[in-house]
């Protein structure tokens, strides 16, 4: 009996101190970034000067509008013409990187939080930076659309469609030729034939299982630009 009192008085006892005894602490989540909408340099600018501070090299100013749950961004801004990115971390909603002149560039501000891992990317906007005594401008080197740059797409009937994204700083008709391989090394170095097209689309044969590079040349006529490489694999 007298164990049988023990037993019922502990039971009581956890059931006591589980139910009544212990305030629960709700979890939270703190939200994402949300991303950032960009002010300046406005996307498409040419002929932008900068602050100069050599024959070579100019200061250009950044904005961008402040984003909701971010703590800091990282500012990304790549070269179009070697396709490099630098990278500065930024607290506010500006600030300026000393950048090459005469050369088209990229900008994009990823949003970041101190409480979360996500991020969050704003859009990708281009700008000319001037060169001295720069009066027209190649265009701007194309950006690959589809099929998504690293992704598996099952080919239809042998043949895949490549969708790209195509402008020109002086607002002159663009036409384009397709490099596309499954040796990387030929289509960086265009050693292999190109397709041409006076559109923004073009359906290739490809082999299934097979692994593709591709990069799209841009011509106003005048002058022309490169993209990067790009990849996908069929299914």
């Amino acid at each position: 009996m007298k164990q049988i009192a023990i037993i019922v008085f502990m039971s009581l006892w956890f059931f006591a101190c589980s139910s009544g005894g212990e305030n629960i602490v709700p979890v939270t989540t703190s939200p994402p970034p949300v991303a950032a909408t960009l002010a300046l340099p406005a996307n498409g600018t040419i002929c932008l000067e900068g602050q100069s501070v050599s024959q070579t090299w100019a200061d250009v100013s950044f904005s961008w509008g402040v984003a909701k749950d971010t703590d800091y961004y990282d500012l990304v801004v790549t070269n179009l013409l070697n396709f490099t990115s630098s990278t500065k971390t930024v607290n506010g909603d500006k600030t300026t990187m000393t950048l090459n002149k005469g050369v088209p560039y990229s900008w994009q501000i990823i949003s970041k939080s101190n409480k979360v891992k996500e991020t969050a990317a704003s859009a990708v906007w281009k700008f000319y930076l001037a060169g001295d005594g720069a009066s027209t401008y190649a265009p701007f080197p194309a950006t690959a659309i589809s099929p998504t740059p690293g992704s598996s797409i099952s080919a239809i009937g042998g043949k895949v469609n490549l969708t790209w994204l195509g402008s020109d700083p002086d607002s002159k008709t663009l036409s384009y030729e397709i490099f596309i391989d499954t040796d990387v090394a030929k289509v960086t170095n265009r050693s292999v034939t190109s397709i041409k097209s006076t559109t923004t689309s073009l359906t290739v044969n490809v082999n299934a299982a097979s692994t593709y590079y591709w990069c799209i040349k841009t011509s106003d006529g005048t002058q022309s630009s490169y993209s990067m490489v790009y990849g996908f694999r069929t299914n």
